[in-house]
């Protein structure tokens, strides 16, 4: 049946000013009108949704998860050595949690034997219930780099599937069109990594040659697939930035030069602040034990993080809300912590949340999703607090009263103010 939604703000996603006393009408899975409600008569036929009481925002987005781990400090393997239906049921159950904090779109920045096409696919076709996934199926790494979950094992013992190593040029096309045989929506790289200099105090060091990042680069964009890096800084960020990348994840140590450089070209950051606020507020906690280099890097990253993001804002780059869910303590379902880290590192509370709505959504080349716009997929989410006020109500399973995915209740129901749930028919 459709759904006539009276709210009492709308926060539409894309940076406008709130509309009090807002008509939402939604047929099937998309929104059709979205403006002031007048209190007008309604089309007959239309199921009434009281939200006088809420505020009402698109369906959140996290632009970096690995829907395969669950951020729970224990969880530190990946689960190289699950069995594969064991991986895909965790992957799905993963899913779900970020679902019912208000997240009905999950970026998937990595995911091992295409478990995540698995679990998209599965969602899509309505066999089970989850957000929508924007998948990469497997990591495009190098040998010994840092998505070369091989290195994880024993040396006598090798998988396939855990992630796509390119050494050069070639294997670097071969390893787009392994991806694209399982129809991903978007390629991931690694251009630098940390774990080999981290012992020697360096920051990163590059993992793929220019020309290497180069070809993946053409190989993708010709199928229609944006690229983004897992990168931190130094010379390999340049050869990405000036290759032709779409975006680059965390980039803690970019420079002046290198932000006015992504700005111009209009390459997107997704900085995961999540990673670094969760280091900083469980100190060594969150580090694998037995390494004491780490805690020294851990320092590095806090030290220069929010001050990167402040400085990537001043220069005009385009910023979207990404977690790196899995990583230690940062957990499925918590995703809305990015948003608080957002403002801290100098954003307002509306530019985070546009950051985890229509600028997400417009990185990643998913516009059907992350404002409430006529025509896109109708994706809610219902606040009974003002995240305009204080981002971090988000965070609150108790304040996300309802999420509505493709025009359906998937968590709960808007409560008019002092009443019980408010549900008629027209």
């Amino acid at each position: 049946m459709p759904l006539a939604i009276r709210a009492g703000r709308l926060i539409d996603g894309t940076g406008a000013a709130p509309v009090q006393h807002a008509l939402i009408l939604v047929e099937d899975d998309r929104f059709t009108v979205v403006g002031r409600d007048e209190e007008g008569s309604l089309p007959s036929g239309y199921e009434v949704i009281d939200a006088s009481g809420y505020t009402v925002l698109p369906g959140l987005i996290d632009a970096h998860v690995h829907i395969r781990g669950s951020g729970d400090p224990d969880d530190r393997g990946f689960g190289e050595t699950d069995s594969i239906p064991t991986l895909t049921l965790k992957c799905l159950r993963n899913t779900v949690r970020s679902l019912q904090a208000g997240f009905t779109t999950l970026r998937d920045a990595a995911c091992a034997h295409y478990a995540d096409i698995a679990v998209r696919d599965a969602i899509n076709r309505g066999d089970v219930v989850g957000p929508r996934l924007w998948c990469c199926g497997l990591g495009i790494t190098s040998t010994s780099g840092h998505m070369d979950r091989k290195k994880n094992l024993p040396p006598h013992l090798q998988i396939d599937g855990l992630d796509a190593v390119a050494d050069g040029p070639v294997e670097a096309r071969r390893a787009v069109r392994q991806n694209l045989r399982f129809d991903v929506d978007f390629i991931k790289i690694n251009a630098t990594l940390t774990e080999h200099v981290r012992r020697y105090q360096g920051y990163c060091a590059p993992e793929m040659t220019a020309e290497t990042m180069a070809a993946i680069f053409e190989e993708a964009h010709w199928h229609g697939r944006r690229v983004t890096a897992h990168c931190y800084g130094g010379p390999a960020a340049t050869w990405a930035i000036e290759g032709g990348i779409d975006g680059i994840e965390h980039g803690f140590y970019l420079t002046d030069e290198q932000l006015a450089a992504m700005a111009e070209r209009g390459t997107v950051l997704c900085p995961t602040l999540s990673v670094v606020g969760r280091f900083r507020e469980m100190g060594q906690a969150a580090l694998p034990p037995g390494q004491a280099h780490l805690d020294a890097w851990r320092k590095k990253a806090i030290a220069a993080a929010w001050d990167m993001v402040g400085r990537a804002k001043t220069q005009g780059v385009k910023i979207i809300a990404g977690t790196d869910a899995a990583m230690p303590y940062v957990r499925h379902g918590t995703n809305a912590y990015e948003l608080e880290m957002l403002v801290e590192a100098g954003l307002t509370p509306m530019e985070a949340i546009v950051a985890c709505t229509s600028a997400a959504a417009e990185a990643i080349d998913f516009q059907d999703v992350g404002a409430v716009k006529t025509g896109r997929f109708a994706d809610l989410v219902f606040v009974d607090a003002d995240p305009l006020a204080d981002i971090r109500v988000l965070q609150a399973p108790e304040h996300i009263r309802a999420v509505v995915k493709g025009g359906k209740f998937v968590k709960g129901a808007p409560v008019a103010a002092g009443a019980e749930p408010a549900r008629k028919t027209a």
